[in-house]
């Protein structure tokens, strides 16, 4: 399967522009905002603020609302057991049934954008070349690294716990300083992409990518990863109710007009059932069921076609 995989990814053999590399995130944006202030009438104020958003319409956005306040909650959890697992809490505002406002994550871009724009460059190479110039052993490169991984934890435990799907490289950014982040909440809790075909059946997404960015399943930044993800799960459960009052009240309130409340109470237990896997009630079996959780998401087969689906479908690289 490795073969065929191989023999079909989109792959350049054009050499990286190291120039182009150096300015794909463009000008930091307070730079930006320092440039407008400048200029505006309004800039001398102390409440001048420059907000970038998206504004949609057409487009129900009560989910997307609801996933970043779950996302936010799980946030405070990381931080109040202090899990240095990490997540960006960026807003969402449904202000009608059909539209609403979608804040702007600041210095990134989609994986996507970053395969088409750098030749199909590598994870590992690109963390390499832009954050370490060319040295690993810089502090540079070192705190990137250790934002790609706290970041990666954070957003595999939620990804898991909220069964989050879709997670193609247009669904995923990188920031300019080495954090993933995940937006597109249209599936999650019990939809999925494909009519309810629910192809993508791994845990989270750990792709070969992103696993040789981190040194191989036995490099020193996939066992921080680890331990970081057996840390924030022992979090997560132990403040699991924080969790479940929120979904119970939106399952209250909405019902079945939100599409992850699709599979109805169900919804709710299956929730229940990860968040306190009584199987695994004890901390020592949790950690075996993280590392099973692991296991099962390396390089999932199912991810790696689902990635190769959307390239030939979507022109979405991987």
């Amino acid at each position: 399967m490795d073969k065929i995989e191989d023999e079909i990814k989109p792959i350049s053999n054009n050499p990286i522009n190291v120039e182009e590399l150096n300015n794909i995130f463009g000008e930091p944006f307070l730079e930006k905002e320092k440039n407008l202030k400048n200029k505006s009438l309004f800039g001398k104020l102390n409440t001048y603020k420059i907000f970038r958003c998206i504004i949609k319409t057409n487009e129900d956005l009560r989910q997307e609302q609801f996933a970043t306040q779950l996302i936010n909650e799980f946030y405070q959890i990381f931080k109040l057991e202090n899990t240095g697992c990490w997540l960006n809490t960026y807003e969402i505002i449904s202000t009608g049934k059909n539209c609403g406002l979608v804040e702007m994550v600041n210095n990134s871009l989609s994986l996507d954008q970053l395969k088409q724009k750098t030749n199909h460059i590598s994870l590992k190479d690109f963390y390499i070349n832009y954050y370490g110039k060319g040295n690993v052993d810089s502090l540079i490169y070192k705190k990137a690294m250790n934002n790609f991984v706290s970041s990666l934890a954070g957003y595999s435990l939620v990804c898991y716990f909220l069964q989050i799907k879709d997670r193609h490289n247009g669904n995923i950014l990188i920031d300019n300083e080495g954090h993933i982040i995940h937006i597109d909440f249209g599936f999650l809790l019990s939809n999925a992409p494909g009519k309810g075909l629910k192809f993508e059946n791994a845990p989270f997404k750990l792709s070969k990518d992103m696993v040789e960015c981190l040194g191989g399943v036995k490099g020193k930044y996939f066992m921080e990863f680890r331990k970081l993800l057996k840390k924030g799960f022992l979090a997560v459960h132990k403040h699991r109710h924080k969790i479940v009052i929120l979904v119970e009240m939106m399952w209250c309130g909405h019902g079945k007009q939100l599409e992850c409340f699709e599979m109805g109470q169900e919804t709710i237990d299956a929730l229940k059932a990860r968040l306190n896997p009584k199987e695994y009630i004890s901390k020592k079996n949790i950690v075996k069921l993280v590392d099973n959780l692991i296991g099962q998401s390396v390089d999932n087969w199912r991810t790696k076609w689902y990635d190769i689906f959307q390239y030939y479908v979507q022109g979405i690289f991987y």
